[in-house]
This record gives structure tokens, C-alpha cells and sequence, in this order.
């Protein structure tokens, strides 16, 4: 049987959803009936030298598309790069070019076309807020749509938000929710010395913000929920695990006026997540947009208990009032009142937690995931380049 050849588009290596859901999903799939790699299209990041150990070739370019005021030398970098781009697809005469985000799938897509790729797949992640403002995305997604064969989506709120925005798309989209791999994330004991670390006492209750320091995830709003608690809940912490896309000052101005810099935690980024969720009492995801968060399957599948806005695929994943509470984004009132059932209630935590794993087990799994993507691999495969299974 001749083996399927994908190559994976995207952005970087980073500490992402998306990018880690690449790797997973490269690094699981069936090597005896598929030939993968990756390209980076714009930096490499921590996670390329584990995929290459593993054997999956690694190729990082530097696309970047130009914006503002007409520069010949950005244009002149764009076609430089693109064109190598091409040569390496050429080069490695893949049956598939399957895109991730938008600027790699855009990539993806065009190059592909320029290439003669059988199949073109491009995933979406998110809603589609960050075109609103920038008409030229849409056209251009709408002109890659034409050429694609096929849509993936990780949520019905992604599904019904492509509809709304896109066109040419009509019987091309197919949902395949994200998975987590149950080893890794599970419960289990926390590593004392993580909540030593951090100067946690031994009743302290912690609340964890697992996201990257980014204007819509929240972290603002969380701080107003953890000054209203704070008078009640004198033991109750807050450590924020992330990057800084832009926001680290404003959040430490912020928690400096609400008095909460002995309650709030900046921790920065950690490659060792799944050893950081155990340490939490709960999970807190505070976002103003979402497409379908890993990072809530992750705490479910390590037994936490929930608290999430209601936003974009969150409640496809997290079960209000089952796995744990969603709550109307933008208002910490509703917020804090969530923690504060699950603060006071030690056995709802516990409840919420065993219910949450339960879920994933049956419907996120890592498992579950490339299952769908190898079946859903075939068959395009069957349709489009006349291989049988």
C-alpha cells in the first residue's frame, strides 16, 4: 500500500494549542501508512527538536505577510521565501499539504496550488474576529477556499462562524474535535516542591489560568473576580501560566491597584503543563473568544473542576453544572460567583473533577482524535488520489 504523504503547514513550534496538536497528531498517526513533516513558515520554537529526534523532518522559513504602507523590500522577502517554499514542496511531492492557522494555511494553500498538491486541507482554530477589522483577510481566505478541498473545524462554534464569514466552502467543512492525551494529563498527586515554589500554604486554594498573557483571554477580568473574593477567601490564589503577548504590564499595574500581589501568581511560560494542572484546585478560563480550548480537555482529563466563559466551543466541552460552571464572558461578578461554589464546596470540586476525566475519556481523547484524522485521511485519499485502505 503506497503511503500518504503530509506535510503539515504552520506558524511555529511554540507552546500553542494548535501547535502542539500538530506534533501530537504527526507523532501519532500510523508511521507505516504515512510519511509526514512540517513546515514552519515563520520561527521554529521548543518543540522542533523533539519531532526531528522522532524522526519527522522540520523545515522553518521566515513568511511574513507585508502590512501598512506598501514596502518593495517586504514584498521582495515575501516572494523570496514563497518561492523557496515551493521548491521544498516540489522537492518533496507530498499527496497532501494540511494548514494550520491563518497565515500558514493561506501559505499553504497558494503554494500548493503553484506546486500541483492533489490534496489541499486547511484547519480552523478560532472565530474569525481578527478579519473583522482587516477586509483583505477574508478576501484572500475566500480565494485560498476555492482551491481547498477540504475545511477541518475542532468545534460547532468554529463550524457555524466559517458559514457566517465564508464563502466557498459549501460541503467542504468536517468537524473533528481536538484530543488529549489521557497518559499524560491524568489525575495524580502534585509535585509538592510546584506549590513550594510559588509560597503556597498548605490550605491555600489555587486557582489556575493556564493561557498566553493576550488582551482576549481574560486575565483582567480575573482580576476583578479575585478582589471580590478576596475578603472572603483570605487562602485563595491565583497563578497565571503563560507567555507575554503584550499584556504582563498591564496586568501587574492592575494587581498592584487591586492590592492582589500577594494572591496573584505570574509564572510565566512552562513546557511541563501537565505537572502544573495536578497542582491546581481548579481551572480557570477566562476568555473573551475561543474556537475549542485544549487547555480545558487538559484540566478535565487531569480531574479538575471547571470554570469557563462562555465563549465559542467551551460549552461543547465543559457540561454546566456537570464537569463544572459556565460563566457569560466580560463579567467577574458571574465569575467569582462560580469560584465561590466550588471554593466552599471541597466534595463539588471532587465531584465536578471525577466527571470531567469521565468525558474526556469518552468523547477528547488523543486516541479518539487520530483515529478521526486517519479515517478522515483515507477517505479524501480514496476520492481525490485513488488509494485503497
Amino acid at each position: 500500500m503506497k503511503k500518504i504523504k503530509i506535510i503539515y503547514f504552520i506558524g511555529s513550534l511554540r507552546l500553542g494549542g494548535a501547535e502542539k496538536q500538530v506534533v501530537e497528531l504527526a507523532l501519532g498517526l500510523d508511521r507505516s501508512r504515512y510519511d509526514m513533516e512540517i513546515c514552519c513558515i515563520n520561527q521554529g520554537g521548543p518543540m522542533v527538536e523533539a519531532v526531528r529526534a522522532s524522526g519527522i523532518p522540520v523545515n522553518i522559513f521566515e513568511v511574513s505577510l507585508p502590512y501598512g504602507k506598501f514596502n518593495p523590500r517586504s514584498w521582495f522577502h515575501l516572494l523570496k521565501n514563497l518561492r523557496r517554499i515551493h521548491r521544498y514542496i516540489r522537492e518533496s511531492k507530498p499527496d497532501i499539504i494540511h494548514g494550520y492557522l491563518f497565515t500558514a494555511y493561506i501559505v499553504g494553500v497558494f503554494c500548493g496550488v503553484w506546486a500541483k498538491v492533489p490534496i489541499l486541507i486547511s484547519s480552523r482554530r478560532s472565530l474569525g474576529y481578527f478579519k473583522e477589522d482587516k477586509f483583505w483577510r477574508q478576501a484572500i481566505e475566500n480565494l485560498a477556499n476555492r482551491k481547498t478541498d477540504a475545511i477541518l473545524v475542532n468545534s460547532n462554534a468554529v463550524w457555524n462562524d466559517v458559514i457566517k464569514r465564508e464563502k466557498h466552502c459549501d460541503g467542504k467543512i468536517h468537524l473533528i474535535y481536538n484530543g488529549v492525551d489521557l497518559d499524560k494529563f491524568k489525575p495524580q498527586q502534585p509535585n509538592p516542591e510546584i506549590r513550594t515554589k510559588w509560597r503556597l500554604r498548605q490550605n491555600d486554594i489555587l486557582v489556575g489560568v493556564v493561557a498566553n498573557l493576550i488582551h482576549y483571554k481574560g486575565h483582567m477580568e480575573i482580576l476583578d473576580a479575585a478582589a471580590l473574593l478576596k475578603k472572603d477567601f483570605p487562602d485563595l490564589r491565583f497563578v497565571f501560566i503563560g507567555r507575554d503577548g503584550g499584556m504582563q504590564s498591564r496586568i501587574e499595574k492592575n494587581r498592584s491597584i487591586l492590592s492582589l500581589d500577594n494572591q496573584v501568581i505570574l509564572a510565566g511560560s512552562r513546557e511541563d503543563v501537565e505537572k502544573i494542572i495536578p497542582a491546581f484546585d481548579i481551572l480557570l478560563l477566562a476568555s473573551h473568544e475561543e474556537g475549542f480550548s485544549n487547555v480545558l480537555l487538559e484540566g478535565m482529563a487531569c480531574g479538575k473542576p471547571i470554570v469557563a466563559t462562555d465563549v465559542g466551543g467551551n460549552a461543547e466541552s465543559v457540561k454546566n453544572g456537570e464537569t463544572g460552571f459556565i460563566v457569560p464572558p466580560k463579567n467577574p461578578q458571574k465569575m467569582a460567583e462560580a469560584l465561590k461554589k466550588l471554593i466552599a464546596d471541597p466534595s463539588l470540586r471532587e465531584k465536578f473533577g471525577r466527571a470531567g476525566r469521565t468525558r474526556v475519556e469518552q468523547k477528547f481523547s488523543l486516541n479518539s482524535l487520530i483515529q478521526y484524522m486517519d479515517a478522515f485521511y483515507q477517505e479524501i485519499a480514496k476520492e481525490k488520489l485513488n488509494i485503497s485502505d
